[in-house]
């Protein structure tokens, strides 16, 4: 990949873009999260086509792909943020011009099926990307402080203990990731090899453990997972178990997978579905060392 391109920092009175690319959204909880973000100093323009509805989807793709094409042109849109996750993110894209956005470095915020068009926008574009919370729920995210400063240009850290550490080691690259069952699918679909000599971090919720061991399996047979240079685990919340037992633990399958890599890995941080969500900026470049308790990344550029 490239030299990532890092959108220029937020400042009070900056105007932020508010989309639904996934499934569709509550107009209460967006309400609510617009007029939380506007007390940190901010402006929110809430796009039409957040609330539209078509079945379980945010709307049509293309009304989804308009919406976001038509923010990012837009001079007065400092950043874009998803509405929410669900489901159908990966249609779009097909559907964006990804040339037209290159030239006009902003920050795109969300994370769960937003895993496709934050992954989507680096690979085509370069551009560093916000794994973060989706914009109806900022309104209770517990650390938004955190999120503000990483969208102002602070660097911020990711932490961990050092009995999470599963294999140890260094490594430096660029952050790669998100949601493991949206992600899967992206090393085949998306140009550049994005991935390649890359970070990788994976959360997901609610899929068995069966299905995790698959997509992983899968990552590895593509051979995504052995061009990475280190790999990140949040959290795996709400795993269901609807058949035989499977036996296998979440640590035993990723060491199973993993175990030809010499690449430090690391368990249990604080990313994912569950209470904490801590921002990784898709396609900065960072450090790890598990000799270290933390490791240092920016999203912005001042």
């Amino acid at each position: 990949m490239p030299t990532p391109t890092y959108p220029k920092a937020l400042k009070k009175g900056d105007k932020i873009g508010v989309f639904a690319p996934s499934s569709y959204v509550l107009k209460e909880e967006i309400e609510k999260s617009k007029k939380h973000l506007e007390e940190f100093g901010f402006e929110v323009f809430i796009h039409p086509q957040t609330y539209e509805r078509l079945n379980q989807s945010a709307g049509t793709h293309l009304q989804k792909a308009l919406a976001f094409q038509g923010l990012w042109q837009r001079d007065d849109i400092h950043a874009i943020w998803a509405a929410g996750g669900g489901n159908r993110a990966l249609h779009l894209l097909d559907m964006i011009n990804f040339e037209k956005i290159k030239d006009k470095a902003k920050t795109l915020i969300g994370f769960s099926d937003v895993t496709a068009l934050l992954n989507a926008v680096y690979a085509h574009t370069s551009i560093v990307t916000i794994h973060g919370p989706v914009f109806k729920n900022l309104h209770k995210h517990k650390e938004i402080k955190e999120l503000i400063n990483l969208l102002q240009g602070k660097t911020s850290s990711l932490t961990f203990e050092k009995s999470d550490v599963l294999k140890t080691g260094k490594a430096s690259g660029h952050l790669i990731g998100g949601n493991l069952s949206v992600f899967q699918y992206l090393p085949q679909t998306l140009p550049n090899e994005f991935w390649k000599d890359g970070i990788l971090f994976l959360e997901d919720c609610n899929e068995e453990l069966s299905r995790l061991d698959r997509m992983l399996l899968h990552l590895k047979r593509t051979g995504t997972l052995n061009q990475i240079k280190g790999l990140l685990v949040g959290e795996f919340t709400n795993i269901p178990e609807t058949g035989t037992p499977f036996g296998f633990t979440l640590s035993d399958i990723i060491e199973e997978h993993t175990e030809d890599l010499d690449i430090p890995i690391i368990k249990n941080l604080p990313f994912g579905h569950g209470d904490k969500l801590r921002p990784l900026p898709i396609g900065a470049q960072v450090m790890i060392d598990t000799n270290k308790s933390a490791f240092d990344f920016k999203s912005n550029q001042i």
